[in-house]
């Protein structure tokens, strides 16, 4: 085996396989990755079981093969060579010479028969979605996946995917960690589905994954369904996530829909507040304080060894005064994802479920907080 690269293309690829390639594992085989050369192009496959990646890019081929070595190491060593042709010559022995005009380095290989066979179809049923739109909804929902490995069903996004009666289809992500919830959907008209409805789990780790694809594309991204996985092809890539097999709960029954208090705020301006009191947010209990007047909002924070601070906003605010307290990250995750202007916070009472959502109902995103009692 033996190519030649341009190193900008292939540190670009290999850097797509180190959130994948397994650093700490008993199966040494899983922290590697095999790259095949194949019709002009040198093709990288990496796996940890959960998630698989396929992807290429062109090289010149001058002795085809296969060969199996480190993600970590390969990807160190070309990282630091300057934007030049790379060759990789393979010898009879897994050895791996990898040569610039100045540069040698030699590197030890695995048996490729050794590595996982991995065998995908070229294509699956599925449907194609703008990548923007997609990158968009992760980035408003994956920082509410739960990461208690116990709760398989919550440590993920959850893809809602449903047809009406006029063939419009509504896409919505979703996730919850028991405590908050997001929302992000929005409503296709043309788009072509295979099934009426569906509901998939997608883990943490293949959002980690895709995320990272997608914030390098351009182009439409085609979300496909195969056995027990979810595929997304992407440029040349393809993403292959193994779906959670467990049910979802029904989060529309914890999103609330009647109110009794509603204030609006300006974004920025909260999230400024926000700021100003975080110095003195308590890390036990991450609590910030909302008290709630007519036009006026006023956050605080209070710590036992430090001290106490407040911090007076508008808000578009008509009734009782009240007050509410949040947990400061969980309150600050949604508000920073938000694109409109203003902000509408809506509750019954202090300690019910709140619903958050953005002043242009376009953005299609909603949070739900529940609030800190004994603030």
């Amino acid at each position: 085996m033996k190519f030649s690269v341009q190193r900008d293309s292939f540190i670009r690829l290999l850097s797509r396989a180190q959130g994948i390639v397994e650093k700490k594992t008993t199966v040494s085989v899983l922290s590697h990755i095999m790259l095949e050369t194949l019709d002009g192009q040198v093709k990288l496959t990496c796996t940890d079981y959960d998630v698989v990646l396929l992807d290429s890019c062109p090289a010149q081929i001058e002795r085809e093969g296969k060969v199996v070595l480190s993600g970590k190491a390969l990807f160190d060593i070309v990282k630091v060579l300057p934007s030049v042709d790379i060759s990789v010559d393979k010898d009879s022995a897994e050895r791996v010479e990898i040569t610039t005009s100045n540069s040698r380095f030699t590197l030890s290989g695995f048996d490729p028969d050794d590595f996982p066979r991995i065998e995908k179809a070229d294509s699956e049923a599925g449907f194609m979605l703008p990548v923007g739109t997609l990158r968009r909804m992760l980035g408003k929902t994956a920082f509410c996946m739960s990461q208690e490995e116990v709760r398989m069903n919550l440590n993920g996004i959850y893809f809602d995917i449903d047809k009406d009666a006029e063939d419009n289809v509504k896409f919505a992500c979703v996730a919850t960690d028991g405590h908050r919830l997001a929302k992000a959907g929005e409503t296709f008209s043309g788009l072509d589905i295979p099934f009426e409805s569906k509901g998939v789990i997608i883990h943490r780790k293949g959002i980690q994954e895709l995320r990272k694809l997608l914030d390098s594309e351009v182009t439409d991204v085609h979300v496909g369904f195969g056995a027990g996985e979810v595929v997304f092809r992407v440029g040349s890539a393809a993403l292959f996530v193994r779906e959670i097999d467990d049910d979802y709960p029904n989060y529309q029954a914890v999103i609330p829909s009647e109110f009794t208090r509603q204030f609006v705020v300006d974004v920025p301006e909260l999230l400024d507040g926000m700021k100003r009191v975080s110095p003195l947010v308590d890390p036990n209990v991450q609590t910030v304080k909302l008290e709630v007047r007519q036009d006026k909002l006023v956050l605080s924070a209070a710590n036992a060894q430090l001290g106490r601070c407040e911090t007076e906003l508008f808000a578009d605010y008509e009734g009782e005064p009240f007050v509410v307290g949040f947990n400061q990250r969980y309150l600050l995750d949604c508000i920073s994802s938000v694109e409109s202007p203003q902000v509408a916070v809506r509750m019954t009472e202090p300690g019910a479920p709140c619903l958050v959502v953005p002043s242009n109902p376009e953005e299609g995103t909603m949070f739900v907080l529940m609030p800190i009692e004994e603030a």
